[in-house]
């Protein structure tokens, strides 16, 4: 899931479902989209297989939707309207996340490469990292990320039962960094 600013929020229910949800501030359900491809791949706008992701941008109000078996990304307006899509061809790719931070860029993981990846939000590849691994720093199975003020990268891994936590070192090229993440509007209440 992933909120705007104002609290409104989506949620991708990609087994059962296949469609996001929006949600306003108070968890009242506001709308749905998707329609739910013939298998094995159908690629119509707005037809998914399998929706596992979703992130939206709090600045243009983008909802990017992890359009899984479909290995693409469709992007929607906040209202679900369908604005564009871009593909994954490395085949066989296997995304399991979104997530937008600061700089506005999608990171997702690629469980088939093992990969944090990170694209613009046109789909132009930018940055890719991590081999597969139960060692320290390994990657296996990453099904979740979080980013916390501080900018530490946290991932849950399915494959390996664990959670791992990344700090950038001092120094590091933010642009291979995983954002911090938007500061919620919520977050400077004084409620």
């Amino acid at each position: 899931m992933d909120w705007l600013p104002d609290g409104t929020f989506f949620v991708s229910d990609g087994y059962t479902g296949t469609r996001v949800a929006k949600f306003d501030k108070e968890g009242k359900f506001i709308m749905q989209w998707g329609i739910k491809g013939n298998p094995p791949n159908e690629k119509r706008p707005g037809y998914m297989n399998n929706v596992h992701g979703v992130a939206v941008d709090p600045i243009n109000r983008h909802v990017f939707v992890n359009d899984r078996n479909n290995h693409r990304i469709q992007v929607f307006d906040e209202n679900g309207k369908y604005l564009s899509e871009w593909s994954i061809n490395a085949d066989p790719s296997s995304l399991h996340l979104l997530y937008i931070g600061q700089d506005r860029n999608v990171w997702t993981f690629d469980r088939s490469t093992n990969k944090m990846v990170q694209y613009d939000q046109e789909g132009h590849l930018k940055y890719a990292w991590g081999t597969m691994g139960m060692f320290a720093g390994g990657l296996w199975g990453v099904h979740g990320i979080s980013v916390d003020s501080d900018g530490n990268l946290y991932v849950a891994e399915v494959d390996s039962g664990r959670v791992q936590k990344f700090k950038p070192r001092a120094g590091a090229n933010p642009a291979y960094v995983v954002a911090k993440p938007v500061t919620p509007i919520w977050a400077n209440s004084t409620n």
